[in-house]
């Protein structure tokens, strides 16, 4: 599956890893072809909106995607191996069992999201600035 146009990319803007993880993707983005926004600052009038708090969301030409599937849209675009990960992760996607696995992986790590980002932060892989979500 190839993905022709830009991705619309919408992430828990509060969750360290998150943030981190769209901070990687753009670094990796070499042709400018993911515009990511944190949920917070986005509204869909053909979506709802209560979908940007449980997961990400990824709109491209191929449709609307959430969790593995979302991750996996983003990464095909991307150059070289992370960009042939992301179609192969796609294609497996399509087999009922395997996306069924993603996705649990996908929750798993979100659920999870928080202690991970604490981890990240005391290995001195993430910046502890947004470690925490921000208070509302």
């Amino acid at each position: 599956m190839r993905i022709s146009g830009v991705i619309e990319l919408v992430y828990d803007g509060d969750c360290g890893l998150c943030v981190a993880s769209v901070g990687w993707l753009g670094r990796r983005d070499k042709n400018a072809r993911i515009n990511a926004y944190p949920s917070t600052s986005c509204t869909w009038g053909d979506i709802d909106s209560s979908l940007f708090l449980t997961t990400v969301v990824a709109r491209s030409d191929q449709g609307v995607a959430t969790a593995s599937t979302a991750v996996a849209t983003a990464l095909s675009v991307l150059p070289g191996i992370w960009g042939s990960l992301g179609r192969f992760t796609l294609r497996a996607n399509k087999v009922k069992a395997l996306k069924a696995f993603h996705d649990w992986s996908y929750y798993l790590v979100a659920k999870h999201r928080i202690a991970i980002s604490s981890v990240l932060v005391r290995c001195r892989l993430l910046d502890a600035s947004c470690a925490v979500p921000a208070k509302k």
